[in-house]
C-alpha cells in the first residue's frame, strides 16, 4: 500500500534497444524531422506524474539522442537483456536501478514504448491517475478499439483450407458488427503497473486491470517501414486539423 503521508514514488521506463530488425535503428529514425524516441521522451517529461523516468538502451546513438531530448540515460542496458527479450525483464532492471539510487521502493511503474509517437502527456497522466484511484486494480494500459473482428478471422492450412478461428459459424448476428461487443487491444503506448505485480509476479499486464481508450489517430504504432509513412501522414493531418503541432509533443488545440 502507498503511504498516505507521502506522494507515491512513481518511476518510468522507456525501452529503446538498438537491435530492431525490420527497421534498423528505428528508435532514432526521423519522423517529421524528429527522432522517433523524442516524441515519447517529451510526452513523459510533460506528463507531470512521475518522480523519475529513464531511457533503457544498449546503443550509444540512441543514448545521445535521448539525452538531447532531455531524458536520463543513467546506465547502459546489459547485454543479457538487450535481445528481443520480454518487456518485464527490461522494466525490472531499470526499476531496481532507480530504487537503489533512491533508497526506497517504487509504488507504480510506467512503461512507455517510443514506437507510439502520438501519445500525449495527458494520456500518460490519465493512465497513472486511473491506477492510483483504483486499489482493486494492479495495472492500467492504453488501448485501441478493435475493428478487425476476431469473430470473422480464419486460420489457414498449407493446402489452402480456411478454418474459422473462434468456434461457431459466421452467420446471423455474428456477421453484423453492430451486434458484437466492443473489444479493445493494447496500442503499445502506456502501461502502468503496481510495483509488487512487476517485481514479484513478473507482470506488466495484470488480471485485474483497467483500460484507457485513446483515439485512433494517436494509436499509430510503428513496427513496419510502411508504418513510418502512415505516421507522417497522420502527423500532417493533426497539424492541419488542430493548427498548432509540435513534432516532439504531438499536437495541442489551436489558440
Amino acid at each position: 500500500m502507498v503511504n498516505s503521508m507521502e506522494q507515491p514514488f512513481t518511476v518510468g521506463v522507456i525501452p529503446a534497444r538498438g537491435g530492431s530488425k525490420r527497421i534498423p535503428m528505428k528508435n532514432v529514425k526521423p519522423l517529421l524531422g524528429v527522432p522517433l524516441i523524442g516524441y515519447m521522451i517529451r510526452a513523459a517529461a510533460e506528463s507531470g506524474v512521475m518522480s523519475r523516468f529513464v531511457v533503457s538502451t544498449d546503443h550509444p546513438e540512441i543514448k545521445r539522442f535521448s539525452l538531447a531530448y532531455g531524458a536520463e540515460v543513467p546506465f547502459d542496458r546489459p547485454a543479457d537483456i538487450s535481445w528481443d527479450c520480454p518487456s518485464e525483464m527490461v522494466a525490472k532492471h531499470a526499476v531496481a536501478f532507480m530504487e537503489k539510487e533512491a533508497g526506497r521502493k517504487a509504488d507504480f511503474v510506467v512503461f512507455m514504448q517510443p514506437t507510439t509517437p502520438f501519445c500525449l502527456p495527458e494520456d500518460i497522466a490519465a493512465c497513472v491517475r486511473m491506477l492510483q484511484a483504483r486499489p482493486d486494480w494492479d495495472s492500467v494500459f492504453s488501448v485501441l478499439k478493435v475493428h478487425q473482428r476476431p469473430e470473422w478471422m480464419f486460420s489457414g492450412q498449407e493446402d489452402g483450407t480456411g478454418t474459422i478461428f473462434l468456434a461457431g459459424e459466421l452467420k446471423g448476428e455474428r456477421g453484423i458488427v453492430q451486434s458484437l461487443p466492443d473489444l479493445f487491444m493494447p496500442n503499445g503506448a502506456v502501461y502502468v503497473t503496481r510495483r509488487v505485480a512487476l517485481m514479484e509476479d513478473d507482470l506488466i499486464l495484470c488480471p485485474k486491470t483497467g483500460i484507457y481508450l485513446m483515439p485512433p489517430e494517436r494509436c499509430v504504432d510503428i513496427d513496419e517501414p510502411i508504418d513510418f509513412e502512415y505516421a507522417e501522414f497522420i502527423g500532417q493531418k493533426l497539424k492541419a486539423e488542430h493548427g498548432i503541432f509540435h513534432p516532439a509533443l504531438g499536437y495541442s488545440p489551436a489558440l
